[in-house]
């Protein structure tokens, strides 16, 4: 049966959709950071809505003398935590480093900006950058395999990766190892010592936010899943995280699923087109990262009602919106590209100044906006339409939180720049 606020826009839901033209490609808790992962749904543990607690894939402790903070954000991490291969060791050199970036395709705007910001940090540091190289497919794992295999050919001190197959790159990283180069993965974690994977959690990212979408329909109702791009790491963290949440939802089912391939133009087309053949609409909406303005433009667009997004890699354009109507539900996440970018060649450094990574797996937990925040966050001078990356100043890890990983955290930089 349908739900009551969606029984209201059938009326004009087929006069309002024979007039959409083709579309151009062309074109938590308040803001207090201490605990920002535990803000996604007020429901009760256990209920549809709520989120799961399940804890870090962390079988012999290597986080129980970390702070609470930093423990949070391994819930649901699904890839074992273990001793960093790095732990004892520090470069020959004390200055003149080199690094390479072998990096993704960056048609994502995070993906874009994390790129060019750690270039620019590293660049600030006084590291040489000898290679700077990315795909221009993000499925074209063997381009990448071919690219890595070059920058590594160049015997730099250190390498930043961001994976498009962590499988594939298990074997690359140990040859790093074997030739006494470090990895820092980015943005995509792998599944070595061999590796320091400093990432967003994404799965509990997907996880928390649908949980309050959940809560915010009653749990139950229908939803429209729109993917990003079939089979990469970033898809299958956010199938994992919303698959978690909707084991506690029985009565809510997904009913559509579409392609937007993380950009907002295929996004907004594809919903669009969904929704021309689905005149009933759908009572939310999760989104694999980047395309939740978009997505609110094709309801818009079509004459319905915007229902519940979930707002991953939340832009300033949904973000003024949801301010805009505070009876809107909103979850988003502020996953910003450009500390994250930052934080990561700080840790290079200090890796390569013998700090000691304690473990293999630095991750952050997600910051959550919602309603209750969302005033802290919103800058009144944005545009609904701005697509820009939603950016909140000091979520991310601080210094402090980033010196934990450390065994000697006295070493390299304090702070990232």
């Amino acid at each position: 049966m349908l739900k009551p606020t969606r029984m209201a826009r059938m009326g004009t839901v087929a006069t309002a959709l024979a007039a959409i033209g083709a579309l151009s490609l062309s074109g938590c808790t308040p803001a207090a950071t201490d605990n920002p992962t535990d803000t996604a749904s007020a429901s009760a543990a256990g209920e549809c809505g709520s989120v799961p607690q399940l804890g870090a894939n962390d079988p012999n402790g290597l986080l129980d003398d970390f702070s609470e903070d930093v423990k949070a954000g391994y819930n649901a991490y699904g890839i074992e935590v273990q001793e960093s291969a790095w732990a004892d060791w520090k470069s020959d050199k004390t200055e003149g480093f080199t690094a390479a970036i072998v990096g993704q395709a960056p048609a994502a705007p995070y993906i874009a900006t994390y790129q060019a910001q750690l270039l620019e940090s590293l660049e600030a540091q006084d590291v040489e950058v000898v290679a700077n190289l990315a795909p221009n497919d993000p499925t074209d794992v063997p381009g990448q395999i071919q690219m890595f295999n070059q920058a590594l050919s160049l015997q730099p001190d250190i390498i930043f990766l961001n994976p498009a197959a962590p499988e594939a790159a298990i074997d690359l990283v140990a040859q790093a190892h074997d030739a006494g180069i470090p990895v820092i993965s980015t943005v995509v974690p792998l599944d070595s010592p061999y590796a320091i994977s400093l990432t967003n959690n994404s799965n509990l990212q997907a996880m928390e936010t649908a949980a309050g979408v959940l809560g915010a329909i009653g749990g139950s109702g229908t939803v429209l899943q729109v993917d990003g791009v079939p089979g990469i790491p970033p898809q299958l963290f956010f199938e994992d995280g919303v698959a978690k949440a909707l084991e506690l939802c029985p009565d809510v089912s997904i009913v559509g699923q579409v392609q937007g391939f993380f950009q907002p133009p295929a996004a907004q087309q594809a919903v669009v087109q969904y929704l021309a053949t689905n005149p009933a609409g759908v009572d939310a909406v999760f989104q694999a990262g980047s395309m939740g303005w978009a997505i609110r433009d094709a309801f818009e667009q079509a004459g319905m009602p915007v229902p519940p997004i979930q707002d991953i890699n939340a832009s300033q354009g949904m973000a003024a919106y949801a301010a805009a109507n505070p009876d809107y539900p909103y979850f988003g996440t502020a996953t910003p590209p450009i500390p994250a970018a930052k934080a990561a060649a700080q840790i290079g450094l200090k890796v390569l100044a013998g700090a000691g990574p304690k473990v293999n797996q630095i991750a952050w937990g997600p910051y959550v906006v919602d309603q209750e925040n969302i005033g802290d966050v919103v800058d009144p001078s944005w545009s609904e339409s701005d697509g820009t990356d939603l950016t909140v100043e000091g979520v991310y890890l601080t210094d402090d939180q980033i010196a934990e990983f450390f065994n000697n955290p006295e070493l390299g930089p304090q702070t990232a720049e």
